[in-house]
Parts: C-alpha cells; sequence; structure tokens
C-alpha cells in the first residue's frame, strides 16, 4: 500500500471516530437538555412566570406555558426562545437584567439566581428540547392548590 493510500485510510478512520464522538456528545447533550427542561426549566417558569405568561393571562401576547407559546413568543421581541442560541434568545436576556432596567423580569419577586440562569442557558443551548405535549406537562408540573411550591 501506497503512503498516500494509507494516509488517506488514516484519515478516513479518524473522521469516522471523531464523527461518532460527535453524534455521541451532542445525544448526550440533547439528553441533559430534555432533564433539564422537565426537572429545572419547567418548574421555575410554572413558579416564577405563568402568572403573568401563562394560560390565563398574556402580558405583551407572550405565554410561556406552551412550546407553541415559547416559540412563538410575544408581539415585541418575536420568539422567547431560539434553541441553540442562549445569547440570542429575550427570555434570557430579560430575566438576566438588573432589576431596576426597563424590561427586567419577573417583575415580582426576587431575581433568578445564578444556578437558575445557568439552568436556562443551558437549556437553551442544547437546543431547548420541549415535549410536543409540553403544555400538559406544564401544566402536572405546577403545584396543586395548596401544596408547598417546587424549588
Amino acid at each position: 500500500m501506497s503512503f498516500w493510500s494509507r494516509l488517506s485510510v488514516t484519515i478516513l478512520l479518524a473522521a469516522c471516530v471523531t464523527g461518532a464522538e460527535d453524534a455521541t456528545a451532542t445525544a448526550t447533550a440533547a439528553a441533559q437538555a430534555e432533564s433539564l427542561w422537565k426537572d429545572k426549566v419547567q418548574p421555575l417558569l410554572a413558579e416564577r412566570c405563568y402568572e403573568c405568561h401563562g394560560e390565563k393571562k398574556a402580558k405583551h401576547d407572550l405565554r410561556l406555558h406552551t412550546k407553541e407559546g415559547i416559540l412563538k413568543g410575544g408581539k415585541e421581541l418575536g420568539a422567547a426562545v431560539i434553541p441553540g442560541k442562549p445569547d440570542l434568545s429575550p427570555l434570557l436576556k430579560l430575566v438576566k437584567l438588573p432589576a431596576d432596567e426597563q424590561g427586567a423580569m419577573p417583575e415580582k419577586g426576587s431575581r433568578l439566581t445564578k444556578e437558575q440562569l445557568g439552568w436556562i442557558s443551558d437549556w437553551i443551548a442544547g437546543g431547548a428540547p420541549m415535549p410536543e405535549n409540553a403544555k400538559k406537562s406544564i401544566e402536572a408540573a405546577k403545584p396543586a392548590e395548596g401544596e408547598p411550591k417546587k424549588k
């Protein structure tokens, strides 16, 4: 086998290994993002956002209780989340604003913690996966009347 043939085979094998590693990393990131949605982000939105941006009320025409609402967004800013792009996602930008700046969210209560901001950022960076039946699962995440809120 000539030098060029051996080199070609080596490059081809390296590309296959790298491609498999990339696919595994992508699948792992997607699974982590799905878990973040279910365990952290969805309950956080239910607790801190639905009062103003939920099924009963949609301030600025923004609803965060459905997948469609999150991806459609409101009138003023468009999509609330741009999957894969946390730095361009209005939802993350607004919750990161200092409390005294116009548009800072949430308007009521304390600011989100660095940990909570990290959950949102990581979820968006992971592609912002939400189940097709997000509304049903979001409603299930909300505590029943009289039950303590999840932390």
